[in-house]
């Protein structure tokens, strides 16, 4: 009775743990030219701070809603500040007439659908969720920002 408790347990953890640490998809539109994007580009395309690809073509941030985990770990990862640094970021940028708020999309399909119908658009998705309609950027991985 015990081993059977002990591996569940073990099984447990380890799916907890994989999906916690998914890796990450900077993704774009599949006509996308980004250049040589990297994890600073990124987060100051989402930051607003760039408005461009390093490519010098136009990009397009889109979020996920907030709470989501995919932000969460885009958050912590990439952007490396918590939500409210962001906020707080962007209510400065926007009561100077800087900019606007990327848009927040609802769910996977929607920012799949959204990137890959949005020429010069820019966001993120867990790997796995990836698919044909849209251009991988960048993979970042559960470890890097760390």
């Amino acid at each position: 009775m015990f081993s059977k408790f002990k591996i569940l347990a073990v099984s447990l953890t380890l799916f907890i743990s994989s999906a916690a640490y998914a890796d990450l998809a900077i993704i774009g539109h599949p006509g996308t030219n980004a250049g040589e994007l990297d994890i600073q580009s990124a987060k100051k395309i989402f930051l607003g701070d760039r408005k461009s690809f390093p490519s010098g073509n136009h990009a397009t941030p889109m979020n996920h809603v907030v709470g989501s985990p995919d932000r969460k770990e885009f958050f912590s990862i990439v952007m490396n500040m918590p939500e409210f640094s962001y906020t707080r970021h962007w209510k400065r940028k926007m009561s100077k007439g800087i900019g606007h708020l990327p848009a927040e999309l609802n769910s996977h399909e929607e920012v799949l659908h959204s990137i890959a119908n949005t020429p010069g658009s820019i966001g993120y998705i867990d790997a796995s969720k990836v698919d044909g309609t849209v251009k991988v950027l960048l993979t970042v991985k559960a470890f890097e920002g760390v």
